[in-house]
């Protein structure tokens, strides 16, 4: 709640065309007096504010200025996040009234938890506002059934409720919540990094961190490849060409030597350059890059490999094969591709050279 009667009357008194002296004459008290009121050392008692209310000929409440915050949940909640944004000093106080009047609020709880979090870890670990964090944290979980945030989840909070552990020194706290929450492999890399830089369980962090790279490598050959089709559909050739390229460097990143899955996703990404090339007319291009296209296809189906572990630095003990629902052979991926971005002239082509 904001007070601002001290502005008030002195923006009052300009806009009277008033000085502090003639002011003073006004209401009989001191110059001092009023100095004080508009430095917002001292306030007039209720009676004066009255009398002064009505001499500016304006309410009470107006002269205040009192301003009353929205004490709202929702409110709330957002005053919390925007604390937590800006690394604001005063967002503990301001967590703990919070905090005191919804105790038992998700929203408020979440939250704060969050805040807590964010400036115990600003620059350098505050231990203080971690485990007050970590208190929180296990609260909102005993109340995620309050819970209406789709992008939330319990996993998330217990993330978050693991990695305090691990800053705060509590190693085997920390895994045995990232392994317990560790749904569809969503914690391998913490999981990697813990074991990694905290044990000397190295074959075990390697694991993790392989199945994490191997989920990071599927996620951004199928961001980049989408990436290009909204391009090349856009008509914006120069931009797709771009991505593309990006796109078979993770080949030359993690590839092996013979035939591997990454060459399917090479032959995706080539064709889609050929039909760039021949949408903006340069067909010897076109057919150029589908030549090499057919020389990789036809070496993969040769010998198809799709074994994880053909892949740079996995390190994974179990056999594991990639699926692909784009084709059964090479060859058939390309033809499937061509179609699909609707280039009549480089199918007839493709399939001259199948």
């Amino acid at each position: 709640m904001n007070n601002n009667l001290a502005s008030n009357i002195r923006t009052f008194r300009k806009e009277q065309g008033l000085t502090q002296e003639q002011l003073a004459e006004v209401f009989d008290v001191t110059v001092g007096a009023v100095h004080k009121w508009e430095a917002g050392l001292s306030v007039p008692d209720l009676k004066m504010l009255m009398e002064i209310a009505d001499f500016f000929d304006t309410s009470l409440d107006v002269l205040t200025g009192f301003d009353i915050r929205d004490n709202r949940i929702s409110v709330l909640a957002e005053r919390l996040s925007e604390l937590q944004r800006t690394l604001d000093p005063n967002g503990p106080s301001e967590a703990e009234k919070a905090l005191k009047k919804y105790p038992h609020s998700f929203e408020i709880v979440r939250h704060s938890a969050y805040l807590y979090l964010s400036l115990g870890t600003n620059r350098k670990v505050n231990r203080r506002y971690l485990n007050r964090s970590r208190e929180l944290f296990e609260e909102a979980i005993r109340l995620f059934s309050q819970n209406e945030d789709p992008l939330m989840s319990k996993a998330l909070l217990y993330g978050q409720l693991a990695m305090i552990c691990q800053l705060t020194g509590d190693i085997d706290k920390s895994l045995q919540i990232y392994k317990a929450h560790n749904a569809g492999g969503m914690f391998n890399v913490r999981i990697g990094q813990v074991l990694a830089l905290n044990t000397d369980r190295y074959e075990e962090a390697e694991e993790h961190l392989s199945w994490a790279l191997a989920g990071t490598i599927g996620d951004r050959l199928n961001i980049l490849c989408a990436k290009a089709f909204c391009c090349y559909k856009k008509g914006d050739y120069d931009e797709a060409r771009a991505v593309i390229e990006a796109s078979l460097q993770e080949h030359k990143i993690y590839g092996s030597n013979g035939p591997d899955y990454l060459d399917r996703i090479d032959c995706i990404c080539l064709t889609g350059l050929a039909c760039i090339e021949l949408r903006e007319g340069h067909r010897q291009k076109a057919s150029k890059i589908l030549k090499e296209v057919r020389s990789i296809a036809e070496r993969f189906d040769a010998d198809p490999n799709y074994s994880l572990d053909k892949i740079r630095f996995m390190t994974i003990k179990k056999n594991y094969q990639f699926s692909d629902i784009n084709g059964e052979t090479c060859m058939d991926v390309v033809e499937s591709v061509i179609s699909i971005l609707d280039c009549p002239e480089l199918l007839k082509t493709w399939r001259i050279l199948k």
